[in-house]
């Protein structure tokens, strides 16, 4: 304490930086990213999205479309959506709308095969699905269609290099 009592802050090489012991310290409120939330007349703004906070977001959508998964191996569906029959289309949404609990989805206007619903379209797809149901949907059958195509090239790449000669088979007669 003797040390503090003796500094003269006023000639300090950090005058102005740190504030002196005797002076009021105010608080600072720390911005919460709910400040331009708007609760008039039913109109709600939420914070924009930033790229990190699309990446958890999505990691997080992730893990929870990973429940499928189990759903896919009890009733025998094919990983790749574009591979599913109408009856498949059908338990996937009734998996979805349960798993999420989402309201008003009208499964009648999906009766189609996977290669149908997945050539809807992002926004075919949702015209067909209720207000930000039709976005959690997409999502999950976007993620599904990205990840059975990932499979596949991994797949293509295993055998590809499995099956290629050599060049040096060619090019020298083994006879």
């Amino acid at each position: 304490q003797p040390a503090f009592d003796t500094f003269d802050s006023s000639n300090s090489l950090f005058a102005g930086y740190f504030l002196s012991l005797n002076e009021d310290q105010t608080l600072q409120e720390v911005p919460t990213g709910f400040d331009s939330t708007s609760y008039e007349s039913n109109n709600c703004e939420l914070p924009l999205l930033t790229p990190c906070s699309k990446a958890v977001m999505s990691q997080a959508l992730k893990d929870t479309f990973s429940g499928f998964t189990k759903e896919q191996c009890r009733l025998g569906i094919p990983n790749n959506p574009w591979l599913w029959t109408e009856q498949q289309v059908c338990q996937w949404l009734s998996w979805a709308t349960n798993e999420f609990s989402l309201a008003n989805v009208n499964i009648h206007q999906f009766l189609m095969s996977g290669q149908d619903l997945c050539n809807l379209g992002k926004e075919r797809f949702l015209e067909l699905a209720p207000d930000y149901v039709g976005d959690i949907l997409w999502e999950h059958l976007e993620q599904m269609i990205k990840d059975s195509q990932e499979k596949t090239q991994d797949q293509y790449a295993e055998s590809s290099h499995l099956t290629s000669v050599p060049h040096w088979v060619n090019n020298n007669s083994l006879s």
